[in-house]
C-alpha cells in the first residue's frame, strides 16, 4: 500500500508513526488493548552459559493500584528441560519502570528458551509478554 501525501510535514509524521508502530523489540510483546499505556516486558542478557531474565513493567501513566505477575520460564536442550515461575503482587506510579522478577538459567547452544510473564488486575490480564527462541 503506497501513500502520499501534498505537505511534507504531514508526509514525516506518518512515516515516523509508521516506524514506531513497527519497531518493537524482540524480547516483549505489546497489550492487545491500544489504549492501555502500560506495557510487560522481558529483559534478557547472556553471560557465558547463563542467560539472565528480568521481568518488567513500565508505566506510562496507567494503573497505580495493586497488580500482580508471573514470570515462567522454561528451557528445553540436551540436558533435559528446566521450569521455573516467579509470581508476586507490586504497585507501581505512572512514568515507573519497575523491575518485578530477575531469575538466571543456565543454557547451551541449540537450547530452546520459553519466556512468558503476565501482568494482572483482578486475575484479569492486564499485558503480557513472551519470547520463543532457541539459543545460538
Amino acid at each position: 500500500m503506497m501513500a502520499s501525501f501534498s505537505h511534507p510535514g504531514i508526509a514525516a509524521l506518518f512515516s515516523a508513526l509508521l516506524l514506531l508502530g513497527s519497531a518493537g523489540t524482540a524480547s516483549s510483546s505489546s497489550s492487545p488493548d491500544a489504549s492501555d499505556s502500560t506495557r510487560a516486558r522481558i529483559d534478557t542478557q547472556r553471560v557465558g552459559d547463563r542467560l539472565r531474565v528480568r521481568g518488567l513493567f513500565v508505566n506510562m501513566g496507567g494503573p497505580t493500584g495493586p497488580l500482580t505477575y508471573e514470570l515462567s520460564v522454561r528451557r528445553e536442550g540436551m540436558a533435559g528441560t528446566t521450569r521455573s515461575s516467579q509470581s508476586g503482587s507490586f504497585r507501581t506510579a505512572p512514568g515507573q519502570t519497575d523491575t518485578l522478577s530477575t531469575t538466571q538459567v543456565n543454557v547451551q547452544s541449540g537450547d530452546r528458551i520459553d519466556l512468558r510473564l503476565v501482568v494482572r488486575r483482578d486475575d484479569t490480564p492486564l499485558d503480557r509478554a513472551r519470547i520463543r527462541r532457541t539459543m545460538p
